[in-house]
């Protein structure tokens, strides 16, 4: 019992910074994500230092400026004749907060600044990794909305009207499930334009995910609806003469929600890993729609698990909010069969 409650509390306080990280992923960026400096390919970590190179302590942090030393092997020294001090609260590049309020202000601001290095391109990879949160939790958060509502349409649909609709929407949602998700996913995706604007681009990943996961969804929402059909007040509703729909919408709807909230949270991790793999793919988010998928390219080559290590740093978030989303779905699951019994 410990143990559970120690793990829920671990994955609140995970799943609470990774919100924080999404809301405020300008804020606590030092430099915009997609923003390129090739004299800095690859470059690592920034150190922070309060001793400078003579020896004298400073309050305020400061790091140094590296410089390519080896431009073939991608190895930087640090130019320690110069010092950038780090400023916190400071006045960087502009940016909308929620894509409405306009802001400048930042957590920390330094000159060449990369507390996580930065990637292929000079970009830094801690931006780009903020960025990449708020995409990816908007993936999630879209895809369970969408998903719940395409199970909970066509589960309705079958179990209410029944016959010959019933049984083709089960023969589909068999059909659906025998097939090879992944398979599925990337030939539904290789129909589409391969570039659009980012909306476009995250409602279509999303869409094509949901519709080869929602049969799960329809089935128990179906199966549920041919329940409560006999139920005794059902019954007293059709015989004062109640349309399907009204006992559908007064009567069987009420009883769904724990289901469908069940349901959509087991989910959930499917459309983060479906984003992941289709970006790793090439075939979701393109580089300039920051994401998880789109920085784990740099796995590719085999010098990034060696040499560039930092860029791994998207891995972690990703086990971070799969264990997450594990743990709360589980929860979920126990609060609804609890309120069940």
């Amino acid at each position: 019992m410990r143990a559970s409650k120690l793990g829920l509390r671990v994955a609140q306080i995970l799943a609470a910074l990774l919100c924080g990280a999404a809301l405020f992923s300008d804020f606590l960026s030092t430099s915009p994500a997609s923003m390129q400096s090739l004299t800095e390919v690859y470059a690592p970590p920034s150190r922070i230092h309060f001793v400078d190179a003579q020896g004298a302590f400073h309050l305020r942090p400061f790091t140094y400026r590296y410089e390519l030393s080896n431009p073939l092997d991608l190895v930087y020294v640090e130019r320690k004749d110069t010092v950038a001090p780090i400023s916190f609260l400071c006045a960087g590049y502009s940016y909308h907060w929620l894509g409405v309020i306009p802001s400048s202000l930042h957590l920390a601001c330094g000159a060449s600044l990369h507390p996580l290095g930065t990637d292929d391109l000079g970009r830094d990879v801690l931006a780009r990794l903020l960025a990449g949160t708020r995409t990816s939790l908007l993936v999630v958060l879209a895809g369970v909305v969408i998903y719940a509502a395409l199970g909970l349409v066509i589960g309705a649909a079958g179990g209410l009207l029944g016959g010959p609709v019933d049984s083709a929407l089960t023969r589909l949602s068999e059909f659906v499930l025998a097939l090879p998700a992944l398979y599925l996913i990337l030939a539904l995706r290789a129909l589409m334009p391969l570039r659009m604007p980012f909306w476009q681009m995250l409602l279509l990943n999303v869409g094509i995910i949901a519709g080869v996961a929602w049969p799960p969804m329809a089935r128990g929402v179906r199966g549920l609806i041919f329940q409560l059909r006999s139920a005794g007040y059902v019954e007293a509703a059709r015989a004062i003469g109640c349309t399907r729909w009204q006992i559908l919408r007064r009567h069987m709807l009420p009883a769904l929600p724990p289901f469908v909230v069940t349901q959509a949270a087991l989910a959930a991790p499917i459309f983060l890993l479906g984003e992941v793999v289709l970006s790793f793919l090439d075939v979701g988010f393109r580089d300039a729609a920051e994401s998880w998928g789109t920085m784990l390219r740099n796995l590719r080559d085999p010098r990034v698990l060696t040499d560039f290590w930092w860029n791994l740093a998207p891995l972690a978030l990703v086990f971070a909010t799969l264990f997450c989303l594990n743990i709360l779905s589980n929860r979920v699951r126990a609060d609804n069969d609890t309120i069940r019994i």
